[in-house]
């Protein structure tokens, strides 16, 4: 059963939907002098809102030390896309609508601007813009080997065990702090794709 629009997790943070991609923009007044955040921190909150036509809700993706922010839920206009990620996530080979990967950054491209931090789904479609580019273009067979997270300070080297297991999504709490790590084999070729943020660092490996 899928969670309502307006649902919290453990920690009061907004919940990654599978019909719906987490978006979690860090509140770039956060620092300022207390007696002027919080005026600041909504004002911040209502131009996302009128930048992106979206809701965005109060988040804090830093476990231990806080990093507010704030989430959003983006409702993917790309046919499938919700098979798409199942088909992707339970390890199975696709080999039809590989070009919605494009669509689906397309779609995500425009948060970019901003200092964002994806769960899962959505660092999936940056590791996947990644391969495309790499192979300089569309796939004809995709399948995901193995995804896991880690920390951002621990070092960012392959391990034999990043493609024996599909770990599920960290929570939100932690998206500020979190590598995303997938092993895609994309006709044949392997790679591993670590995404931080925004960032996506992909190397190719021996199969």
């Amino acid at each position: 059963m899928a969670e309502p629009d307006n649902a919290l997790d453990e920690n009061l943070n907004p919940y990654e939907r599978n019909d719906k991609l987490l978006i979690v923009v860090v509140d770039e007044t956060y620092g300022i002098d207390d007696d002027l955040w919080e005026a600041e921190r909504e004002r911040y909150r209502l131009g996302l809102e009128a930048e992106f036509g979206l809701v965005f809700k109060d988040a804090d993706i830093g476990p231990g030390a806080s990093l507010p922010a704030f989430a959003t839920l983006l409702q993917m206009h790309v046919p499938a896309w919700v098979i798409l990620f199942s088909l992707f996530f339970a390890g199975k080979n696709i080999k039809e609508n590989c070009e919605a990967w494009r669509d689906l950054f397309g779609a995500l491209k425009r948060f970019l601007q901003r200092p964002v931090y994806l769960n899962r789904q959505g660092a999936a479609v940056l590791a996947m813009k990644a391969v495309f580019d790499e192979m300089d273009g569309i796939p004809k067979s995709l399948q995901l080997l193995g995804y896991s997270s880690s920390h951002v300070a621990e070092p960012d080297q392959p391990k034999p065990e990043d493609d024996e297991v599909i770990l599920d999504a960290p929570t939100t709490l932690y998206l500020g702090f979190v590598r995303h790590i997938f092993v895609i084999v994309a006709d044949g070729i392997k790679f591993r794709a670590s995404v931080e943020g925004r960032q996506v660092t992909l190397v190719r490996l021996e199969n």
